[in-house]
Order: C-alpha cells, then sequence, then structure tokens
C-alpha cells in the first residue's frame, strides 16, 4: 500500500484546523498516512496540534507566508508517495484515503475530486462557495480531464520533483497545473473522493479576499506573459464581473443544484465579482504588491 502525505497550509488557525484534522483521524485508520501541517497562525493552534494530534508533523512559521509557499515547505517534509493537498477549512468524507489510492492505481499522475458546500445556513457563504466552487461541486466528470481542483489533489511524488521549485512555492494551483501539463502530465477527476468546504465568512471580508485573491493571481500572470497579451487581460478585467457570472449559472443549470441559493445570492455574487474584477485590473497594472501574503 502507498504511503499517503497529506499537505495542509493553516491560515485560518481553530477552530476549523481541528475540525479538518478530527475528519483526517476518522479516516486514516488502516491506512498508511502522514499529516504535514505548515502553519502560520498565532492562536494557539501550534499548541493545540502538538497536545490533541502529537503524531502530526507541523512545522510552525515564524511569519506568515503565501499560501503557495506554505504548500511548497509541506510537499518538501513530506515522505509519502501521494502527496494530497487540502485546506484548512475543508472536512474529508467517508472512504476518502481509500478512494484516493484506488484512483492512483490507474495510473495517472494527479488526481482530483469534488468539493460540496459545508456551511448552508447563511446566504454569503452559498455566494462564497458559488463563486469559488461551483465548478468542482458535484456531479464532477468521471475520467480524464483538462483540469482538477487545488484543495481536493493528489500528485504522485515523481511528479512534483518534476517541477520548478519556484512554481511550486510563487504560484498558484493555475500554475503548477500548466506546468504540469506542459510536461505531458494526465489529470484523472474521480467524483468520490470528496471534502467539504465549511467556513463562514463576512460580507466585506471576503469581498478583500476577492480582490487579493485576484490581484494575486493577475500580478503572477503578468509575469508570465508578454506586453500585448498582458495589455488585453488589462483591458479585459472589467468583463469579468458578467462573464464569472454566467460560468457560474452553467455550472448550476448544468448540474441541475442549487438554482435557489444561486437566484438569492445573485446580487451578493455580483459585489463579489466586481471585487474580483478591481483585484485583477490593479494585478495586470501594478502586480501582485502583497496580496498573496493576504488571502486566506
Amino acid at each position: 500500500m502507498s504511503k499517503i502525505s497529506v499537505v495542509i497550509a493553516c491560515v485560518n488557525g481553530l477552530p476549523s484546523i481541528g475540525e479538518c484534522l478530527r475528519a483526517l483521524e476518522e479516516e486514516r485508520s488502516g491506512f498508511d498516512v502522514e499529516i504535514v501541517v505548515v502553519n502560520c497562525c498565532k492562536d494557539g493552534t501550534a499548541k493545540f496540534i502538538k497536545d490533541r494530534y502529537p503524531h502530526v508533523t507541523l512545522i510552525d512559521m515564524a511569519e506568515r507566508r503565501g499560501i503557495p509557499e506554505l504548500r511548497a515547505i509541506g510537499m518538501a517534509h513530506a515522505t509519502g508517495d501521494v502527496i494530497v493537498i487540502i485546506e484548512d477549512h475543508v472536512i474529508v468524507l467517508k472512504n476518502w484515503f481509500a478512494e484516493i489510492l484506488k484512483a492512483h492505481q490507474l495510473g495517472y499522475e494527479a488526481v482530483g475530486g469534488a468539493v460540496e458546500n459545508g456551511s448552508v445556513d447563511r446566504l454569503v457563504d452559498w455566494a462564497v462557495f458559488l463563486c469559488e466552487y461551483s465548478h468542482t461541486m458535484l456531479p464532477i466528470p468521471h475520467g480524464e480531464v483538462k483540469d482538477i481542483t487545488g484543495n481536493n489533489v493528489s500528485y504522485k511524488r515523481e511528479l512534483l520533483e518534476k517541477i520548478d521549485e519556484s512554481i511550486k512555492r510563487n504560484y498558484w494551483e493555475f500554475f503548477l497545473h500548466e506546468e504540469m501539463r506542459r510536461i505531458g502530465a494526465k489529470f484523472l477527476s474521480v467524483p468520490s473522493i470528496v471534502v467539504s468546504h465549511k467556513k463562514e465568512f463576512g460580507f466585506f471580508y471576503f469581498i478583500l479576499q476577492r480582490y487579493h485573491y485576484s490581484r494575486s493571481f493577475a500580478g503572477m500572470r503578468r509575469e508570465r506573459v508578454p506586453w500585448p497579451k498582458r495589455g488585453l487581460y488589462l483591458f479585459c478585467s472589467p468583463l469579468l464581473v458578467v462573464l464569472l457570472i454566467w460560468r457560474i449559472a452553467q455550472q448550476v443549470i448544468r448540474k441541475r443544484r442549487y438554482y435557489k441559493e444561486f437566484a438569492l445570492s445573485l446580487p451578493v455574487l455580483g459585489i463579489f465579482m466586481i471585487s474580483y474584477a478591481v483585484g485583477e485590473f490593479v494585478g495586470y497594472l501594478l502586480g501582485s504588491g502583497q496580496s498573496l501574503l493576504k488571502v486566506e
């Protein structure tokens, strides 16, 4: 049986990381599992993990780092044959480890699953979920796909070792997967590998989160494309408001789920997408700034 390393970049701290680790503990029995938490929270998270989960490999950072860098540090410390990336506010569901191992036996180097909503009581959390994860909510394809999610994903160690360290440390998974495709990696989508996204967001907090994520993303792309293409992205960034909402609507219609939640959250989604478009505009114009360090 292959050894699995689960890498978690911890930027939200308690209580999220506690629920995440508890779910992993419930599922890990019978498997060779290593859990690596790279923590930069100063809310007692490190002590909590040491006291409650002493077998977890804890890497405590002295200062805030970007999520890609935290993940890269965790990958470097991981010893498993299969390295899994999740977030500190997701809950793994039943048979998660078994399905990951089964998928990797099919010969693929990168395997992605589905993300479901675990915070269902407030409209703003539905807007957040649809904004970020409408494309990865069930049903997702079963088979080879062009891309996979970034927070319920597993890679063969050999694949990660082929990727330049600067890509792993300084870029979001979109660019990591782009590099993997460039070297010929194939992606497998597996609907039975499911996590629940469980985090409650404040309205203004998520507006800032969308801005910082999109600015950091645009800043990363800005470094990798020539000036004419950068100018085109800059010019077209205001159109993202309509384009992204249309993409979410297509997912809701195609998957036949959450019609009511989408309709009710549409005004909130519109505001989130305006923030996203502003972030991309600033990122293409001025670069990432400090935004990567502010994404949670």
